[in-house]
């Protein structure tokens, strides 16, 4: 895997975690009574928020980048390395939308990453 396939497979994961993250704030920014259903109210928030729209720009320019990186890597390493997006949106949570995950979140996290590692570290 060279450095540009290594680079987007960073953006990728970097996407991932904004997407979720924008999806959230522009839910979390919706009116309580748009939040209510899954009627018209809600679906016409969704598609008029700055931060949905932002997350599916994330998604699509994220999509372009996966491709690339599955023409050019194995998807039995890539993929489960794309579970680094998990400690993203937990870190993320935390530091932008004031979640407090407890111990046991951070150990899973600390755990994913670590597993992202040794398939990472299975290149040769």
């Amino acid at each position: 895997m060279g450095l540009v396939s290594w680079l987007l497979f960073a953006l990728t994961v970097v996407l991932d975690v904004f997407g979720q993250t924008a999806f959230k704030l522009g839910l979390d920014g919706m009116d309580a009574g748009d939040k209510s259903g899954a009627g018209r109210l809600f679906w016409r928030a969704v598609a008029t928020s700055p931060w949905v729209a932002a997350g599916f720009l994330g998604y699509c320019i994220e999509a372009a980048s996966w491709m690339y990186v599955l023409g050019h890597a194995p998807l039995s390493i890539v993929g489960p390395m794309a579970a680094l997006s998990y400690v993203g949106t937990v870190l993320t949570g935390r530091l932008f939308l004031g979640e407090r995950p407890r111990a046991r979140r951070w150990l899973g996290a600390g755990l994913v990453t670590i597993g992202a590692g040794l398939v990472g570290a299975s290149l040769g």
